[in-house]
């Protein structure tokens, strides 16, 4: 299919280059089949694909009806009116919002329809696609060749002929946004036309003669109408706008104009997103088993994923999916240059991993949300989708899924659905040391499946879901509810070797369930009718059914608590985004100003909570712009390492090395901090990043302290070291993944009877051994030529013992 850059109409320019963009479909995603290969160019993606619309299946059509599509909006025109299903759109680059899943460029967010008609209208009128564009778009979904439907015709836009008497309405593409004008032939009366909005809170006329449809937190504005006449040739400007008939409706006022001559009007829909491209890749989670290697989890869109040359995966083809595609999960070695495994794990709608947890044995447990009716189950407590589908889009609702991956990566062990008749996200798992599975996350179904609950009915808005599984997948433990009468959100959980579970997110609730003697038993904040949020640190019991401490954390502004992590002894280690300018803390490095003064911008925080629930020291940190802390882990010894995203040019700097950049290299930088036991001093703090936009993720860190770090970049420069198993940016965005060594191994010499055994631990293979007779000056040192052999977690050598004087060390390369 041919992709071009349309300019539009000429007396459309000017008002065009004002408007916001809407993200348009994605053609080639639309009209490839499953398993191909093929890229756009960078310069035909960065100046957009057309926006085109497409007749739906002949079953929809009483009467007929056209859609168009992109990553987070759906229109299906019909001669009545038009139907728009809006999704929670990425945020800006440039934007500032600090909330976790609004960074994530995905669509489990609730879809908002609204429904746009013209009363009065002729809702029969004849309806046409107009201006066939080149190419079909072909729809091979499933495994049911039955379902599938190709060459399937697309046009530049669609006319309305007759919606009133002598007027007609057409829609179109322009750049990235749909346009509609109505076409008033002589004499005919404008004054007909008027247009109603359902599924909306408010509707308003802005100083500015925007229309401003208002939906809750969001607005859909209609830019202020364009209305001219030509004459002879000349166009001929008229005066008007909009006016309100009531409080979902608007019409048209006018001015002078001459009724023996066509008018146009012209308003213009406008929906900001921000998703990235045609090929873009998300890691949002990391982890690192006991020899080094690395596992990653998230959401691509890419159809040139190194499947094929990897190993057997279990799902070797993207399936489909047109806003976040696939959920994956890869293993690379403890090198970082070789792929072990990578597979997709999706349907033929839109899949995501949120969150990926290992065991010892090598297997990966994966969380987050399906759209997909055939989502690839198996041994699965709910095999089937439990949501229903909208019949005129054709989209089910985010359900949350459990999956199991064998550890070579080819087959699953067990994967289920895990929802009701609303949209449910998984945002976090954890596996313990029996092999239980624990899911948090949150929902907003009446009947999300509930065992053993401490709370059983969904409260308010939506509710936080805890649910723990069986180790084999196959029963739930307990699953419930929990939560109070507004917004409830699950971001992290962990679990301890005694099978409690600590949940951590964030809660708008006066009412969320906490615990006698809780550090804050009430939600902060003031202002009637503001929505204000607080942290919350859960911990449940091993049956689910009672809390051992629950408490809201906070202060006056918006706090969120996004991951969790929790030590031998029990203590849990909270992370995430304040606003408060009062946030209790006990220690910080840097600045922390961005709140102090100014309580729009939010800082980091990180807290520990002693075994009782109550905050044992807490840090907030930060510039004087937003930053927020997404991921924490712990080494052995208690240490701390937090990554996050910052876009202060000021955020402290300490101790940066190697590929630590001291200042911002972009809009949004990765973090990094290394904080020692008890969150003093700090090890290191610097920030990571290209020239683009880069979101830090996800952490994880090994028994010597090492703190792998994973995300998504945008940056053509993001460093790299030499050897990297990919050095070049290969789509619109990339999962990025990088370690940072904080000390050099130990090396551990052992006799056993004649032999010398040499040994250090595997998360090391940039090292080698060399030995030496001497110190003497000048040293001289020389590779010992016998391999080591990597068991147990160790690389070994065995040497025979003599009775020479030998010394040993290890060298990096």
């Amino acid at each position: 299919m041919r992709q071009t850059c349309a300019p539009g109409k000429p007396f459309l320019a000017w008002i065009a280059r004002s408007l916001l963009a809407m993200a348009c479909a994605s053609a080639v995603g639309l009209a490839s089949t499953p398993g191909s290969s093929h890229r756009l160019p960078q310069t035909v993606a960065q100046c957009s694909l057309p926006l085109f619309f497409e007749g739906t299946p002949a079953p929809l059509n009483t009467p007929a009806s056209f859609v168009a599509r992109g990553p987070n909006y759906h229109f299906n025109i019909t001669p009545a009116g038009v139907d728009i299903l809006l999704r929670k759109p990425e945020v800006n680059a440039s934007a500032a919002s600090i909330q976790r899943r609004d960074s994530y460029p995905v669509s489990h967010a609730p879809a908002r329809l609204v429904r746009m008609s013209f009363p009065g209208g002729n809702s029969q009128a004849a309806l046409a696609g107009t201006g066939e564009m080149e190419g079909k778009v072909n729809y091979l979904l499933g495994s049911d060749p039955a379902g599938w439907r190709s060459k399937v015709s697309i046009f530049a836009g669609v006319r309305v002929s007759g919606l009133y008497p002598g007027i007609d309405l057409t829609y179109y593409g322009n750049n990235r946004q749909i346009e509609y004008d109505f076409a008033i032939a002589p004499k005919a009366d404008p004054s007909a036309i008027a247009l109603r909005f359902e599924g909306i809170e408010k509707l308003a006329v802005s100083s500015d003669g925007e229309l401003i449809i208002g939906m809750g937190d969001a607005e859909l504005r209609q830019h202020r109408p364009v209305l001219y006449q030509l004459v002879k040739g000349v166009r001929r400007e008229v005066s008007g706008g909009y006016v309100l008939k009531d409080a979902h409706t608007a019409t048209f006022a006018l001015g002078p104009y001459d009724h023996d001559l066509p008018l146009v009007i012209d308003p213009v829909f406008s929906y900001s997103t921000y998703f990235g491209g045609n090929a873009g890749d998300t890691g949002l989670s990391i982890k690192v088993d006991s020899v080094g290697s690395v596992y990653l989890a998230g959401e691509t869109l890419s159809t040139q994923f190194p499947a094929s040359s990897s190993g057997n995966p279990f799902q070797p083809r993207l399936h489909g999916g047109t806003t976040t595609g696939d959920a994956f999960v890869a293993k690379l070695d403890s090198t970082g240059s070789n792929l072990v495994y990578f597979t997709y794990l999706g349907g033929s709608g839109d899949d995501g991993a949120y969150d990926l947890a290992i065991d010892a044995a090598g297997n990966a447990f994966l969380a987050g949300f399906t759209e997909s009716p055939d989502f690839p189950t198996k041994n699965a407590i709910f095999p089937h989708i439990n949501g229903v589908l909208d019949p005129k889009f054709q989209i089910y609702p985010a359900e949350a899924f459990v999956t199991e991956v064998n550890p070579e990566g080819s087959a699953l062990v067990y994967s289920t659905y895990l929802g009701g008749n609303g949209s449910d996200v998984a945002s976090a798992i954890a596996v313990d040391s029996s092999g239980y599975v624990y899911v948090a996350g949150y929902t907003f179904s009446t009947n999300f499946p509930v065992v053993n609950a401490y709370q059983t009915q969904l409260a308010g808005n939506d509710d936080v879901f805890v649910s723990k599984l069986a180790p084999d997948g196959r029963s739930l433990v307990y699953s419930t509810y929990l939560g109070g009468v507004s917004i409830d959100e699950a971001e992290g959980i962990a679990a301890d070797s005694a099978g409690y579970a600590y949940v951590a997110g964030y809660t708008a609730s006066t009412n969320f369930p906490v615990t006698a003697g809780a550090w804050s038993s009430s939600l902060n904040g003031s202002g009637a009718g503001v929505t204000v949020y607080d942290a919350f640190l859960t911990k449940l019991a091993p049956n689910g059914r009672g809390l051992i401490y629950s408490t809201y954390f906070g202060g006056s502004q918006n706090d969120y608590g996004y991951r969790v992590a929790v030590d031998g002894s029990g203590s849990a280690y909270l992370v995430g985004a304040t606003q408060s300018p009062e946030f209790a803390h006990t220690n910080s490095f840097g600045l922390t100003s961005g709140n102090s003064t100014n309580a729009v911008n939010f800082d980091a925080f990180f807290t520990k909570f002693a075994v009782n629930g109550k905050p044992e020291y807490s840090a907030m940190f930060g510039g004087t712009d937003n930053d927020a802390a997404w991921d924490v882990a712990l080494d052995p010894v208690g240490r701390a390492f937090v990554v996050g995203i910052t876009l202060s040019t000021n955020f402290p700097v300490v101790n940066p090395f190697d590929l630590f950049r001291r200042a911002n290299s972009g809009g949004k930088d990765v973090f990094v901090v290394g904080f020692e036991t008890n969150a003093a001093p700090v090890l290191y703090s610097g920030y990571l990043g290209g020239g683009g936009n880069d979101y830090g993720y996800a952490i994880a860190v090994d028994s010597e302290a090492n703190a792998y770090i994973s995300g998504m970049t945008f940056s053509g420069a993001f460093p790299t070291k030499t050897g990297a198993f990919q050095s070049a940016l290969s789509g619109s965005s990339d999962t990025f993944v990088a370690k940072i060594r904080l000390f050099d191994p130990m090396l551990n010499v052992a006799l056993a009877g004649d032999t010398f055994q040499i040994s250090w631990p595997a998360t090391a293979p940039d090292y080698f051994l060399q030995s030496t007779a001497d110190l003497a000056q000048p040293e001289v040192w020389s590779d010992v030529g016998q391999p080591p052999v990597l068991s147990a977690g160790q690389y070994r050598v065995s040497i025979p013992a003599t009775n020479t004087s030998v010394l040993f060390r290890l060298q990096r390369r």
